[in-house]
């Protein structure tokens, strides 16, 4: 069974028992998270799309770890000027693991 739910402004395909990073910080190491925005859920035999979410579906997540991604450099330059700026942002990420899918 797979479904996709909304985190944090985005949208995530999810199966039980997979990870998946997240672009924020939810919560400590080994605390259980659930999901109540969830858009779709399907298998091979039915599919449950909502409108927009699905009333009373949830996603049983357990966090595996929290910590920060890879450093993005952001460069400003102004050619024959003489002017150039360097910004690095590391964006928190957590790493999610699913451990149930609730319908309705």
């Amino acid at each position: 069974m797979i479904a996709v739910v909304k985190i944090a402004g985005k949208q995530h395909l999810v199966e039980v028992g997979k990870n998946f990073k997240i672009d924020a910080k939810v919560e400590e190491k080994d605390k259980k998270v659930v999901f109540d925005q969830v858009l779709f859920i399907g298998d091979e035999k039915k599919v449950e799309v909502g409108d927009p979410v699905i009333k009373g579906a949830t996603i049983e997540t357990e966090v595996i770890s929290s910590g920060k991604g890879k450093k993005v450099l952001v460069v400003k330059h102004h050619p024959k000027k003489r002017f150039r700026r360097v910004k690095g942002h590391r964006q928190d990420q957590t790493k999610i693991l699913v451990k149930k899918i609730n319908e309705k």
